[in-house]
């Protein structure tokens, strides 16, 4: 523990260029820890965060790290479902003068052209590829207009205007929380954001995954209350994962998780709220004392 304040004024000038979404934080030492967390995956080194009682910033940190790497995901690894004929339904995404939903199946496919069938009013239209991505979205469910503009909007305003050519529905990495139901439940902006929480079916009544955006087929972020339901649901099943977060639960599954990284290729990041923080000799563990905390917060 060092509490020479110009210690953590170079700590802060350390991690002063380390980009945040723009956030509002309670005070100095989460918005440092963020910095730290995101430096250590951008790099993909793991890293320990440990907090002693003070659980209002590890759920603050966790709020704001579900933002970041979900946008992360969004901006580098989104990507356009597979069209299958008689199964793909697309959500036209253009204005019409009724302001009623447009719902298409489609039909048929051939080189780069396909047939979309409107069953509700018995409407063909044969379209290409490249227009059918930037003016359709795919989708599983009826869902209202609202709900898929929210989406696009929120990352749109997160990137300063930024938008793909394509709605981004399909994911090729994803992030995982081993977190208990706390934290899923208290996601501000988690409706705006594809994510799905996966039961532990020995522990939870509500077996059934839940979804933010039901009408997606997939998601940018996972979470569960075990290691073993993202080992047995996702890893297993061929899912690729970029990081596991692990909050403040499953400490003794850590050495599984790091033998099972080299195998998977996943990265690790680790936050606790512990007097006694189980530390892995694997992982740097960076041990806020409470001192340090009201050091940093005056600065």
């Amino acid at each position: 523990m060092n509490l020479n304040q110009s210690y953590y004024k170079t700590l802060f000038a350390k991690y002063q260029n380390v980009k945040c979404l723009p956030n509002e934080f309670t005070d100095n030492s989460v918005r440092l820890t963020v910095k730290i967390i995101l430096d250590h995956y951008h790099k993909k080194l793991p890293i320990h965060i440990n907090f002693q009682n003070s659980k209002d910033s590890i759920y603050e940190i966790g709020r704001h790290l579900f933002k970041e790497l979900a946008n992360d995901i969004y901006c580098n690894h989104s990507d356009f479902p597979e069209l299958i004929p008689g199964k793909t339904i697309l959500r036209d995404k253009r204005k019409y003068a009724d302001g009623k939903r447009k719902n298409y199946l489609i039909e048929e496919a051939s080189n780069n052209s396909y047939v979309l069938y409107d069953k509700k009013n018995s409407l063909r239209a044969e379209i290409s590829y490249d227009e059918l991505i930037k003016k359709f979205i795919p989708i599983t469910q009826g869902v209202q207009s609202k709900t898929i503009l929210n989406y696009i909007n929120f990352f749109k305003q997160l990137n300063n205007g930024f938008l793909h050519d394509f709605t981004p529905t399909k994911f090729e990495k994803k992030s995982v929380f081993i977190s208990k139901r706390p934290l899923w439940d208290n996601l501000i902006e988690k409706n705006k954001i594809p994510a799905i929480y996966l039961p532990n079916p020995r522990e939870e009544s509500l077996l059934s995954e839940s979804r933010t955006i039901p009408a997606l087929s997939d998601c940018m972020i996972y979470f569960t209350p075990k290691y073993e339901v993202c080992y047995q649901n996702l890893l297993l099943k061929n899912e690729k994962l970029k990081t596991i977060i692990v909050f403040d639960t499953e400490a003794d599954k850590i050495p599984q998780m790091l033998q099972d990284k080299i195998r998977f290729g996943f990265n690790t990041i680790v936050l606790s709220n512990s007097y006694s923080p189980v530390k892995n000799p694997l992982i740097p563990c960076w041990n806020w004392f409470k001192e340090e905390l009201k050091i940093v917060n005056d600065l």
